[in-house]
């Protein structure tokens, strides 16, 4: 019953995963090496899908020499995630030189390590699978072979795994430089897969350590087919809406490690203006505004926006747009009956959700709860005997 569960949980994972492949690459439109890259991600993820299957459903039986094939392939899935990140985030096809072909490295050693468990013949592996009948020699042959794979594929993903996050968070600051909303633009969601897809090898590792001392959990085993085939469909669906993205690079160097070009009374004065033109102009309402769109309402180069904001502000573009309209939400929240949803729309940002994070982060309470407070201090003062007096008077 366990195992049947695990195996269809895989069998939907490798049929998300076909699918998404075919939408990948006949859609038009979209950079070939983002396709390329998220193709090679998506074929590692399918065989290691695959190499699941052959051992749960107990395919094995009939094709003894499948066992292990799987290993240098999903070797390539780190390095896929990390060429897949850097190309979604470069404005150009990034080259391929220097210390990207360390990507070769894992599969290469993988092969290696693998070599004598591959030389093996086919009655020879699956005798391994009876104590009875196992040879010693070969059974030592292939928890070699297991630890070995199992310590590569997890150090080598990982350290990709972890140089992709540092691009997508380097990328996600940069987002925050040049727009009000980035929810489409940081890449968020890929961070999320990322984390989840960290968690799942977690425990495949785990899985594969408690196989290595004889010991097996069939609910271990269910949770992990659980959160790999839905972290898979995830991926593949998120990675085929991700839109190509669209950013000045030309305002990617961060201004807080440069040395100011302006004066102090000179980023005072731009501040003031950048201030006076989101404020009386209400630009903070525009949900596409931008560094660029910015500058092009105010005179002011976007450069000496930066400056300002990070020298004078000490904030980046994202916190000082999204301030302005959290003191707007604030005004509308207390002062009118309009829901939480119209007043994110009205101020600017683009869903309820974002509203929330963001005004909560500036005024310390969800919206519903500072409305609710702001009418508990309304009637707290109506109900004052002084103010009262004090309005009789007036």
């Amino acid at each position: 019953m366990f195992d049947a569960f695990s195996t269809i949980a895989y069998a939907l994972a490798a049929g998300s995963i076909g699918f998404a492949l075919v939408l990948a690459l006949t859609s038009p439109g979209r950079r070939r090496d983002q396709i390329v890259f998220f193709s090679i991600a998506l074929l590692a993820l399918l065989v290691h899908v695959l190499g699941q299957l052959l051992v749960i459903s107990g395919i094995y039986r009939y094709a003894p020499h499948l066992v292990g094939a799987d290993l240098s392939i999903k070797m390539a899935l780190g390095p896929a995630v990390y060429f897949y990140t850097r190309a979604l985030i470069s404005a150009q096809k990034p080259g391929f030189g220097g210390l990207d072909w360390l990507a070769f490295l894992g599969p290469v050693l993988v092969i290696l390590v693998s070599l004598p468990f591959a030389g093996l013949s086919a009655a020879e592996k699956l005798a391994l699978v009876d104590p009875a009948t196992r040879n010693p020699d070969h059974y030592r042959i292939a928890v070699f072979t297991c630890t070995a794979s199992l310590f590569l594929f997890v150090s080598f993903t990982a350290a990709y795994l972890v140089a992709a996050l540092r691009l997508q968070m380097r990328h996600r600051r940069v987002m925050m430089n040049q727009f009000a909303n980035i929810e489409r633009k940081s890449l968020d969601w890929l961070r999320a897969i990322l984390y989840i897809f960290a968690g799942a090898w977690l425990f495949f590792t785990l899985k594969q350590a408690l196989w290595l001392s004889g010991h097996s959990l069939p609910a271990f085993n269910i949770a992990l087919a659980s959160i790999e085939s839905l972290a898979i469909a995830a991926f593949a669906f998120l990675g085929l809406r991700q839109p190509e993205l669209l950013f000045d690079q030309a305002s990617n160097t961060p201004t807080a490690k440069r040395r100011p070009i302006l004066t102090d009374e000179r980023m005072a004065r731009t501040a003031a203006k950048l201030r006076g033109a989101l404020n009386t102009d209400r630009l903070f309402a525009d949900s596409d505004l931008s560094l660029r769109k910015l500058s092009d309402k105010t005179g002011v180069t976007k450069n000496h926006i930066s400056e300002t904001l990070s020298q004078h502000l000490g904030m980046n573009f994202f916190d000082f747009v999204n301030g302005h309209r959290a003191a707007e939400a604030k005004r509308l929240l207390a002062d009118t009956e309009m829901s939480v949803l119209d007043v994110s729309l009205e101020v600017g940002f683009n869903s309820r959700s974002t509203f929330n994070a963001a005004f909560k982060k500036r005024v310390g309470l969800p919206p519903s709860a500072y409305r609710e407070q702001a009418k508990a201090d309304r009637q707290s003062t109506a109900a004052d005997p002084a103010n009262q007096i004090l309005t009789a008077s007036e």
